[in-house]
């Protein structure tokens, strides 16, 4: 089918150079893929990959002609990757496969001529578009773009066959599904909530790199409701089966039902890119389903479960996960900071505000940590006034506050020095030197120090008190 196209980028162009180059070397060639799929949407691509009926050593020839760099990639599976002005494009040789006992490559392929067989081995039919940008002309043999226009993401051919070769299919399925905007047809649906299970057979670092993507969009709510209507959630995190079954049952807040809705909405309300912070307000609760305690809860007249001891088991948990699917330590680090503190807000509420201003002064992540106060918080369904309401952000707005007057002081900061307040105490260098250059920010904050005059005051008198 002949379509009204140009190119518009310069990866087009550097696309549309390569076409030329095997067209000219007598070679069918073709775009193929998510640049195609997303060219009809008219959504932008930040990759391209190229399909061909040249030979990996005939493409290595073509493109070492063209004084085009290559990198032997996964020369044996058929795929040489061309770096084109600057560029990294894919080129891969039609091929039919054979099984997947490893669940990720096929244990054999065998290249072709035929773009039609080609299309057969692709997951689902959007993405097994064949256009020629020389000739504008798009091929359609799996009827993709019908699909396309009736927003399905439909497997190839039989479904079960096409998870039985790759089960991270499953976990793409629901990440196109929210970057396309388009819903899992019927039968390819049905045929993954019989697959699930085969998630476990997939390494580590491939499902995050999807769970990543998924977690990473701003509707990833809907990406977790939907991993767990297919059953696929109860494989990658199996706690949060029992936390569904688990309530605070407290009378008057937590009236969202099980710790698994709370979670769900704070992930719902969760406004950042920050990866550690979604990560560490999935996981915050979780230790939740270890150990739960009745005790009495005055307000309700009866009895409430308790979870005393859940931070730290929320930790243990998320530990347990991010070495399976192998975080960073980095990563790790900062998501289990922020599962450690995320109770805090509690604490913070009640301090006396010189110890509030000491708090965030001592703290290296503050952005990310006021927002999982707040969404842990905000997740918080309440009984105010006969009705009921989602929770006051209180702890996270009283902080934002206060970093502001921070923000303010910073000026006064230079205040603080070791050698002056050595100078005005007497003290001698050690630790009560770094405690008082903490007292003298907080007194600048309260705006109570704005000279060293303020200063040699202020310390004259705290050696007097003491």
């Amino acid at each position: 089918m002949k379509i009204e196209w140009k190119p518009k980028t310069k990866l087009d162009r550097a696309g549309v150079k390569v076409v030329k180059l095997f067209n000219d070397a007598g070679f069918q060639v073709f775009w193929v893929g998510g640049v195609v799929r997303n060219m009809l949407l008219k959504l932008p691509s930040e990759d391209l990959d190229i399909a061909t009926d040249a030979l990996p050593e005939q493409t290595e020839k073509i493109l070492a002609k063209a004084k085009i760099k290559t990198k032997a990639v996964g020369k044996k599976f058929g795929t040489i990757l061309a770096i084109v002005d600057k560029f990294p494009i894919e080129i891969t040789t039609f091929r039919s496969e054979g099984d997947y006992q490893d669940k990720r490559h096929p244990d054999q392929v065998r290249f072709i001529k035929d773009y039609l067989q080609d299309a057969k081995r692709r997951d689902f039919t959007v993405n097994a578009l064949y256009f020629n940008p020389i000739e504008k002309f798009l091929y359609d043999p799996t009827g993709g773009k019908d699909d396309l226009r009736r927003g399905l993401l439909r497997l190839v051919g039989n479904p079960k066959q096409r998870i039985d070769e790759d089960a991270l299919r499953m976990l793409r399925g629901v990440r196109l599904s929210l970057e396309l905007g388009m819903r899992l047809e019927d039968s390819s649906f049905a045929a993954m909530k019989t697959r699930v299970k085969f998630i476990q057979e997939i390494s580590g670092e491939r499902v995050k790199a999807e769970l990543d993507k998924i977690l990473a969009h701003k509707k990833r709510s809907e990406g977790l409701r939907l991993l767990d209507s297919m059953g696929l959630l109860q494989y990658i995190v199996p706690e949060f089966e029992k936390l569904k079954r688990t309530e605070h049952k407290a009378g008057n807040f937590h009236l969202e039902g099980s710790i698994f809705n709370h979670i769900m909405k704070a992930v719902e309300i969760l406004q950042t890119d920050d990866l550690d912070v979604v990560y560490a307000v999935l996981f915050h609760d979780l230790g939740k389903v270890i150990r739960p305690i009745q005790i009495p809860d005055a307000n309700a007249k009866g009895w409430r479960w308790s979870f005393r001891g859940h931070v730290e088991l929320s930790g243990q948990l998320f530990a347990k996960f991010a070495d399976k699917y192998r975080f960073s330590r980095q990563s790790k680090k900062r998501v289990l900071d922020l599962i450690a503190r995320h109770e805090d807000r509690i604490r913070f509420r009640k301090m006396p505000q010189n110890w509030q201003i000491q708090y965030l002064l001592n703290l290296t992540e503050t952005a990310a940590l006021l927002e999982v106060w707040r969404v842990d918080s905000g997740a918080n369904l309440r009984m105010e006034k006969g009705k009921k309401v989602w929770g006051q952000t209180v702890s996270a707005t009283m902080a934002r506050k206060l970093l502001a007057k921070i923000e303010r002081a910073q000026k006064y900061f230079k205040l603080a020095d070791g050698k002056l307040i050595m100078m005005y105490s007497n003290l001698k260098p050690g630790t009560q030197v770094g405690k008082k250059i903490m007292e003298v920010k907080t007194e600048i904050v309260l705006g109570k120090i704005k000279s060293k005059r303020d200063l040699k005051k202020f310390l004259q008198q705290s050696v007097k008190s003491t």
